[in-house]
């Protein structure tokens, strides 16, 4: 394989272990999937027919599973309990005082815990921009908000556990993940659009296309977050990329380790990123650029990679805040070629 040009060398030094991406949900704060039912019912059906949430039940039965679980020392009837599975792969609740897995990727892993907004979500009093407003406020990651859907996505979608992916054989990244092609996909199941002339709610008995501005603002804010969140990941590796001949190291499952997993993603994106800028002049692009060709990779540079991330998700943000989607219709051709993806059940 062709060298890239990140340079990544042994640790020296202690590395903080502390997790850069999602932490555990509180159980307390988790009310569960029936709640949204009752206002949601169609979206619950499109959530059950899903990979989110067959893997309830699934996950833990498949042959790539029981074999990362034997070599954790764990049984594969634990997964659902263990934090480290459970961050991402299942939803708990407190139910009869006891923290139970009662999901797997349900309504509350995408749009947060929502004990303490679900009331004025529902409230019929109030219009729907109020109880869009309110609940937001307090927390939920409303489908409006494209800076935080994709944040939540990648959160999970790369993988911040060097352990899990060097010693269990954990994928890095989840293969081949391009945000919008999964969100206009498999995961599309709830949006508001314009028909006849009002917002109306998307439904699988009547499916309507994305509108093209947010597709391409799912698109940008995607891969900035893309971006962010693979910076966050390589600043907690420790273990050399490399043997003492200087070839990339593979596991035992053929896979690269964790820091050239995710340092070939950076080079990908940053091919992606002028891509984009050749179509189209986007600030937030520019800057990201700057920052990251003037930071270096090096295992045990934690400080600088994870400041370097931040400013990145401040971009992201800032780009949300600033943009509408309407200005980037340069990069149309770009989505004309991302189908939308479904997991194979």
């Amino acid at each position: 394989m062709k060298c890239f040009s990140i340079l990544l060398v042994i640790l020296t030094g202690n590395l903080s272990l502390s997790l850069g991406q999602r932490a555990p949900q509180n159980p307390v704060e988790n009310v569960g999937a029936e709640s949204c039912r009752d206002c949601h019912e169609e979206m619950s059906f499109a959530w059950e027919k899903s990979a989110h949430a067959t893997s309830f039940e699934e996950l833990a039965k498949g042959d790539a599973t029981k074999k990362m679980a034997e070599i954790l020392s764990i049984k594969p009837s634990a997964i659902p309990t263990t934090v480290s599975c459970v961050r991402c792969h299942y939803t708990q609740e407190t139910l009869a005082s006891v923290a139970q897995t009662t999901a797997g990727v349900s309504c509350e892993s995408c749009h947060g815990s929502s004990a303490g907004w679900i009331e004025e979500h529902s409230r019929k009093s109030l219009s729907r921009s109020e109880r869009v407003d309110y609940s937001t406020r307090l927390g939920m990651a409303h489908p409006d908000s494209i800076h935080k859907i994709t944040k939540t996505c990648y959160e999970c979608h790369v993988v911040d556990d060097e352990q899990l992916v060097n010693m269990a054989g954990h994928p890095a990244i989840s293969d081949d993940f391009e945000f919008l092609s999964w969100y206009s996909g498999e995961v599309k199941h709830n949006f508001l659009v314009q028909k006849a002339g009002k917002k109306t709610k998307s439904h699988s008995s009547d499916p309507q296309e994305i509108p093209q501005t947010r597709k391409r603002m799912l698109y940008l804010s995607g891969k900035l977050h893309h971006l962010a969140h693979t910076l966050k990941a390589i600043a907690r590796a420790k273990d050399a990329p490399v043997d003492r001949e200087g070839k990339f190291v593979r596991l035992e499952n053929g896979q690269y380790t964790y820091a050239v997993q995710h340092a070939l993603v950076v080079e990908k994106l940053k091919k992606d990123f002028d891509t984009v800028q050749q179509k189209t002049s986007i600030p937030q692009y520019t800057e990201a650029l700057v920052v990251l060709r003037g930071l270096s990779l090096q295992t045990g540079n934690q400080r600088e990679i994870d400041a370097a991330a931040a400013r990145i998700e401040e971009l992201a943000g800032e780009f949300c805040e600033d943009h509408s989607g309407k200005e980037f219709a340069a990069i149309d051709s770009i989505l004309k070629g991302l189908e939308p993806k479904f997991s194979d059940q």
